[in-house]
């Protein structure tokens, strides 16, 4: 087996595993230990807290080590720390806090395994084949997040919760072993070229905040993720508690508003081809991000269907804006500075996710989950604006690369 499609098997495992524990931990939380909206927003917070705690310092750790073990051993700890959720719930031991702290040592591990592959992804294919490898990668994702909420709904209501989470943890353990079969040489990074830890951290950012390019990219997608977080996470609390919608429905709604994203992966590199990548970026969100509104008005009945319209809109949005800026990303910043970078847009787009969350729970216990949600679908429809008022307003196409260690379209 070759070793793009390893690494494609590898990340459908893990993307299989990860969608299902995003629906499986607010519904355990929910459902089986009767936390608060609060407490949900916690777990949930939790999950991605990590991109804030360890966000910058992993890109410089993982320019420093070999890419292929940093993600092995990333599978395995994410396997352990999971199994243990459904040992403490046979135990009678399970609680919140044990919820939490899995969802935080899990999102560590997260945070390095995703900025490696990230950085390892060059290396396999090859910069002319960025495109078409990332297309694969994100196909391998939405495809994952169809599967994985209806068989995660359908476990949870048949096995229960707990039990479910097993599942996810077996995909971890897989994903490492497939990892681990890719014998695509990567030689160690020469000692003296190593960054240090406080002037690596420095030089990302600055990479990142000083391109006329990147910042605004960066800055949708941190908005994206704040509000959609804020929104996402009790829309959940919404579905299962507030309507009382059982898991293998919510799961249903997930999956098919899913298939937006499947079938953008499809088109999405041809798109691109067509109009542009520049033009992908901007109006791919511009044009899907507003359909998260009609999540706010879901109801009992034919108006749950508008949870997965509006999931489908912005999935396929965001198949294409993410397919065409990380391939940007990868073949305009220097290799050994693509962890840095790489590690630096994750601390702040993905960062903003336990943000989102905990906001989402606090506006949830004051104005209710459904004012959370359309709080965060206001925000999320809005994002694109940093596109328009940047250079990028004016391009086409990005550019196709950049000297060493100088912004890529300084201002």
């Amino acid at each position: 087996m070759g070793a793009l499609r390893l690494l494609l098997t590898a990340q459908a495992l893990s993307q299989l595993g990860f969608r299902l524990l995003g629906l499986a931990m607010p519904i355990l939380a929910t459902t089986t230990l009767h936390a608060s909206a609060f407490e949900v927003s916690a777990v949930a917070a939790c999950q991605t807290a990590a991109f804030l705690v360890v966000g910058l310092p992993a890109g410089v750790w993982v320019d420093r080590m070999r890419k292929r073990t940093v993600m092995v051993a990333c599978d395995l700890g994410r396997a352990v720390a999971l199994g243990s959720i459904p040992v403490a719930w046979t135990l009678g031991t399970l609680d919140v806090l044990h919820l939490c702290a899995v969802s935080l040592v899990t999102g560590v591990l997260t945070v390095f395994f995703d900025v490696a592959e990230q950085s390892y992804l060059p290396h396999v294919v090859g910069g002319e084949r960025l495109v078409t490898a990332n297309a694969r990668l994100t196909g391998v994702e939405e495809v994952a997040g169809v599967v994985g909420p209806s068989a995660g709904g359908l476990l949870i209501q048949v096995v229960s919760a707990p039990l479910a989470i097993v599942a996810t943890a077996f995909g971890y353990l897989w994903s490492a072993v497939c990892v681990a079969l890719i014998r695509r040489p990567e030689p160690l990074p020469p000692r003296k070229d190593r960054p240090q830890l406080l002037r690596g951290i420095a030089e990302g950012v600055r990479l990142v905040t000083r391109d006329a390019l990147l910042r605004p990219i960066v800055l949708c997608s941190t908005t994206l993720t704040l509000f959609w977080s804020m929104s996402y996470a009790m829309l959940l609390v919404l579905l299962a508690r507030d309507l009382a919608v059982p898991a293998t429905t919510v799961g249903l709604l997930l999956t098919v508003g899913s298939l937006g994203g499947v079938l953008a992966t499809l088109v999405v590199r041809r798109l691109i081809v067509a109009v542009g990548d520049a033009t992908a970026v901007k109006y791919s969100v511009a044009c899907g991000a507003p359909l998260t509104l009609l999540a706010a008005l879901v109801q009992p009945g034919w108006r749950l269907g508008l949870v997965s319209v509006s999931l489908f809109g912005l999935g396929a949005a965001l198949v294409v804006y993410n397919v065409a800026q990380v391939s940007f990303r990868q073949r305009a910043v220097p290799p050994d500075r693509l962890g840095r970078v790489n590690a630096t847009v994750r601390f702040f787009a993905w960062g903003a996710r336990p943000v989102g969350s905990l906001c989402g729970g606090v506006l949830a216990e004051v104005f209710g989950a459904r004012g959370a949600v359309l709080t965060g679908a206001v925000g999320t429809s809005l994002a694109f604006l940093w596109l328009f008022l940047s250079p990028l307003r004016r391009l086409r196409t990005l550019p196709t690369g950049t000297p060493a260690g100088e912004p890529l379209a300084a201002t």
